[in-house]
């Protein structure tokens, strides 16, 4: 009995080493790609650098927008909370493929996932970036396309126009911002973020 005791005890304490040892596993080191899963086109990955993070909106200068169909709510997407740690992220859908720190702000850092990327600034969810070519994005309000069409379609015309896409902003202020190529006015990809607005 006391062999029992000992063995279920040993294997307890394993388990908790082995769980804290993938929880706390520091971004710029993630667990080797056989255990990730299939690897990302190299088109695909060349897509997933983000441009920009967050921005600046001004409410005043933008056109209003059409009234949505769908309700907005970009607090989470394809799984991620845009307010969730690294913990809360990895297990809600695993461990990253590759992973890469900042080299100017090594507190941020970026997983790569099939079909998104999920940025991080300290321990938090800093942005969640979906590339065009993606599979349609789950959001609360439902399933949304990758296409700057669908996006109308659902939401109306963009809240707001910048020099690099256009983006609309949820009630509770979680962006989603539609970057397009400068030369071509192609989608690149679709960002979500928490903004920064004056009015």
């Amino acid at each position: 009995m006391k062999r029992i005791v000992a063995l279920v005890a040993a294997a307890c304490l394993l388990m908790t080493g082995v769980t804290i040892g993938v929880l706390m596993r520091p971004a710029y080191a993630p667990a080797p790609m056989a255990a990730a899963g299939p690897s990302v086109p190299d088109e695909l990955a060349a897509a997933l650098v983000s441009p920009a993070y967050s921005a600046y909106l001004d409410l005043e200068a933008s056109e209003p927008a059409e009234p949505a169909e769908t309700e907005m709510d970009f607090s989470e997407v394809n799984g991620v909370g845009l307010y969730d740690a690294k913990e809360q992220v990895v297990t809600e859908i695993g461990i990253p493929q590759s992973a890469q720190r900042d080299e100017l702000l090594p507190e941020q850092t970026a997983w790569s996932y099939p079909g998104m990327e999920v940025g991080f600034s300290g321990g938090s969810v800093e942005y969640v970036s979906v590339p065009v070519g993606a599979d349609p994005i789950q959001l609360e309000s439902g399933s949304l396309p990758v296409s700057v069409e669908g996006w109308e379609k659902v939401f109306g015309e963009p809240m707001f126009t910048a020099d690099d896409g256009v983006g609309y902003v949820d009630e509770r202020g979680f962006a989603a911002k539609l970057f397009l190529d400068s030369r071509s006015g192609e989608l690149v990809s679709i960002d979500f973020f928490w903004s920064s607005s004056t009015e």
